[in-house]
């Protein structure tokens, strides 16, 4: 309970109450006294009478101070708030209502806190007075909505019924912003009621700063909408993909890492995997108390295209129903293009046998995702470029002239270019006639130790190609390999030798790629092509250069997170139409960046798959098709932030937590003008018959 002041100004009125006090002692005479013996008994009974004045001038001086603290009270027009703080008195309130809609609302009780949530805001609705105003704020909105005070029920209680679960995390800087710039102008009492379930992940994310506008004299009520117990509280964390590649009608492994926020374990939960709508795998996982775990699927893609995934948790009394999108793209074989300029005889002996089979390692044309051919020399001519993703030039001597135009222009459409050294390789014809697709100028090759060999240290992990290495098996082979020979290069190496010297070189021409590989395909020059992580650093290499994401999975990315697509160079200035989850449509503005063409989707606002409506001819140039969003995986996060907390954030604002079941079991605001108005008639009655009497 409180009392507040409507008009507090006239408070300063209260030291007024100070002026009969200041009469009265400046009235008072000081007489000097003689006392003369015949008067004595008389003076002895004058005594007795001034003590029966003197108590009836500290009474007049009472209700005279008395009066006038009344009459500035009143003027200030005092009201006493009982409970959580429900309407139901006179004098203006311009009340905001902030409700938290964010994704955890859906199970922050022992039933929908949203529902509960409101409930709460239906009560402080249907508690206000005529003269009283009011708006109410979603945590998460659009950004498009005018919100503004107003006095009709009816208007506000429609408003609520529209108001619905958003897929993201709560804005709580928006709103309080909106809401405190709402309370800019009217003039009484002024109030914020925040609904919310207090959940930890919205507040790690506000900060006071990030207020556009507040008013630390407006009081700030949060309303918790608390639970009894915590419900079963799992979440789709991740989905990714095992292995390099999605192939049509080739095996696919599919990872979904599934997190338990909860403090109890959950047991035979049900996780489904479902691609284009349709179940393909079940399995059952438990999970420990604040773990984790990985669930893994097979399945395979009859079809080249893009394609729409879903993993799904399912359980009795699961909070909510936790579930996770994904895009995936399945290819056709990638056509890659080896040129041998060291043919054998001997088929293990060839400059290209290594590569092709870590291409393919089965040998068979249906069991991999690359389709190698093999081609020399001679054949370069005649070769048409168009025809594969990517070109591996394995130590290959110099160039003809027609090929390297062919080459350059086959880059600057997309095209992905793999050279590897050798000791064939003519370093000043490759200066001269790729001087504007080499990574970095060729120089003279480089012996190392005979016995150990240079050693492999430094990985750019940061790179999609060699994200591989993350994985410490990978590492560890990798920096296991010796590298005897190598053509010295300069520039900035995404793998470097121990001595600081390139051994993997990137450089972009175009919409397309070249790599540059310091020492040779084969074992002349390293042991590397017989190291463990050689196939998959080959996969990963020639699945990079082909086109990056092309043949895999894409995870998704948070409501709330924009969205940057590359495009192809000829839609720059073109309008790119987005189609959302709702059916909403979006049109995005296309822009120009460094050769390439960039749309970024700024309002990612709901969980589900996004649709691109291309210009015409970019679905030719492997433009994306459609990209997943996802729910914050945090928000099954239940973990609540204390009121403590809260206040030490909200500084210099003031704060205060109640429950819902206070607000609930209701409350009253009472006027306190009429009993003060009847308080100041009944003394100044009092005062002016005592003041006749004496």
């Amino acid at each position: 309970m409180s009392v507040f002041f409507l008009y507090p100004l006239f408070l300063f009125g209260l030291a007024a109450a100070a002026l009969p006090v200041l009469i009265h002692l400046l009235n008072r005479r000081r007489l000097k006294r003689i006392q003369f013996p015949a008067v004595r008994f008389i003076l002895l009974s004058q005594k007795r009478i001034s003590r029966s004045y003197r108590l009836r001038h500290w009474l007049l001086l009472a209700l005279r101070t008395l009066a006038v603290i009344c009459l500035a009270l009143l003027l200030a027009n005092p009201i006493f708030q009982s409970g959580a703080g429900l309407f139901a008195g006179s004098g203006p309130v311009s009340l905001v209502v902030v409700l938290d809609n964010s994704l955890s609302m859906t199970w922050a009780g022992d039933r929908n806190g949203f529902t509960q949530a409101k409930e709460a805001a239906r009560l402080l609705i249907n508690g206000l007075n005529d003269s009283d105003l009011a708006a109410l704020i979603p945590t998460n909105s659009d950004g498009k909505e005018a919100y503004r005070l107003k006095g009709q029920k009816e208007v506000l209680l429609k408003e609520l019924e529209n108001i619905q679960i958003a897929d993201g995390t709560a804005n709580l800087s928006a709103a309080l912003s909106q809401a405190y710039e709402l309370l800019n102008q009217p003039a009484g009492q002024k109030e914020i009621r925040f609904i919310t379930d207090m959940g930890l992940t919205g507040w790690d994310q506000f900060s006071v700063a990030a207020l556009k506008q507040f008013d630390p004299s407006i009081a700030l009520r949060l309303i918790h909408i608390g639970r009894k117990q915590q419900p079963l509280n799992g979440s789709v964390k991740e989905i990714r993909l095992a292995g390099q590649g999605v192939g049509v009608n080739l095996p696919i492994q599919i990872e979904a890492i599934v997190a338990n926020f909860g403090d109890s374990p959950i047991k035979d939960m049900l996780v489904q995997l479902s691609i284009d709508g349709q179940n393909k795998e079940q399995k059952l996982a438990s999970i420990a108390a604040k773990g984790e775990t990985t669930v893994g699927f097979q399945t395979r893609i009859g079809q080249a295209g893009v394609h729409t995934g879903q993993v799904t948790l399912k359980k009795e009394g699961l909070a909510g129903n936790p579930s996770a999108h994904f895009a995936l793209e399945a290819q056709d074989k990638l056509r890659v293009l080896v040129v041998d300029g060291d043919p054998q005889t001997s088929l293990t002996a060839s400059e290209t046998f290594f590569i092709i089979r870590a291409l393919n390692p089965a040998g068979e044309r249906d069991s991999s995702l690359f389709l190698p051919t093999v081609i020399v020399t001679d054949g370069l001519n005649s070769v048409n470029l168009d025809s594969y993703q990517v070109v591996l030039l394995c130590n290959v001597a110099a160039l003809p002239d027609n090929f390297v135009a062919k080459l350059q222009n086959y880059l600057r459409q997309g095209g992905g270019l793999l050279i590897f050294a050798g000791d064939k390789l003519q370093a000043e014809n490759y200066n001269q006639k790729l001087a504007q697709v080499l990574p970095a100028p060729l120089r003279d090759k480089k012996t190392g130790a005979e016995a150990s060999g240079e050693k492999i240290d430094k990985i750019d992990l940061s790179h999609p190609a060699l994200q591989i290495f993350s994985d410490s098996i990978l590492q560890e082979s990798i920096k296991s390999a010796r590298v005897w020979s190598y053509l010295r290069a300069g520039g900035k190496p995404l793998i470097a030798l121990a001595n600081g010297e390139p051994l993997l070189l990137e450089q972009k021409v175009g919409a397309g790629k070249v790599m540059l590989l310091t020492t040779s395909a084969d074992r002349d020059w390293s042991d590397l092509p017989v190291k463990t992580v050689y196939l998959p650093l080959m996969q990963s290499l020639a699945q990079y250069l082909a086109g990056g994401k092309r043949g895999s999975l894409d995870g998704g990315i948070a409501v709330g997170t924009a969205k940057e697509l590359s495009l192809p160079p000829s839609a720059v200035g073109k309008i790119l139409r987005v189609t959302k989850p709702d059916k909403r449509n979006a049109d995005i503005p296309i822009a120009g960046a460094k050769e390439r063409a960039v749309a970024t989707v700024e309002n990612n606002d709901r969980a589900g798959i996004y649709r691109l409506a291309l210009p015409a001819g970019a679905e030719k140039d492997g433009a994306p098709q459609l990209y997943a969003v996802n729910a914050p995986f945090l928000e099954s996060r239940l973990d609540e932030i204390s009121a403590g907390e809260i206040q030490a954030k909200l500084k210099p604002i003031r704060a205060e937590v109640i429950a819902v079941e206070a607000l609930q079991a209701g409350g009253q605001r009472v006027d306190l003008a009429l009993p003060l108005l009847a308080l100041l008639i009944v003394t100044l009655l009092i005062e002016g018959w005592l003041g006749q009497r004496f």
